[in-house]
């Protein structure tokens, strides 16, 4: 895959990607994660691995989703091309994203074709959404899609700033050549959970 070069990063599976920015304006944590009620076709929960961080410290949200169907589907077991963030406040104001694109030292769409998995009915998959320190804007939670070229669009939500973090996730799979389309692609579901950032 090559080493990253200088203005470069790496997402999780170890892709190498070239970052060009622009801005735009199983442990229980406390809280406890808020499922949504009702039973969609595929269930979210999120934990944050721990209630606090440290200003800088990495910050790690544990996802859990279970195929509620009485049908196999597939899922993906890491939060690129999958995860979207529905919304993120600090303090209660809601906390604005920059976008970007990265252009991949291997096929993008291919590595999410790679980690899908077979799930079998009431089954689960857990995926980890971790912070990025040295992203363009600071430490950040990063989602990614395909864009259709082998690369991906990419969305940095901010978490460099002391204060208290409500974050609300979906799970949203782009279509993927060679895939066929079942009901698990997405969920009406959406996983919701809180965390602290502690300057100093």
């Amino acid at each position: 895959m090559g080493v990253p070069r200088a203005g470069t990063a790496v997402l999780a599976g170890g892709l190498a990607l070239l970052l060009m920015a622009t801005t735009v304006g199983c442990r229980r944590s406390r809280p406890s994660p808020t499922p949504s009620s009702g039973t969609a076709t595929v269930g979210l929960t999120v934990d944050a691995g721990q209630p606090s961080y440290r200003l800088g410290e990495q910050i790690s949200l544990r996802l859990k989703l279970v195929n509620n169907r009485d049908a196999e589907c597939q899922l993906s077991r890491v939060p690129d091309g999958a995860v979207t963030v529905m919304s993120l406040t600090r303090d209660g104001t809601a906390v604005a994203p920059a976008h970007g694109g990265a252009a991949y030292y291997r096929d993008f769409t291919a590595y999410l074709v790679e980690n899908l998995v077979r799930v079998p009915p009431r089954g689960s998959v857990e995926l980890t959404l971790g912070s990025d320190p040295q992203s363009p804007v600071g430490a950040a939670l990063t989602t990614s899609a395909p864009d259709g070229r082998g690369g991906a669009t990419v969305t940095w939500w901010p978490v460099d700033q002391p204060g208290a973090y409500r974050l609300v996730l979906g799970y949203l799979r782009a279509p993927l050549r060679g895939v066929p389309a079942d009901a698990c692609a997405a969920t009406a579901e959406q996983g919701t959970v809180a965390f602290e950032v502690r300057g100093g």
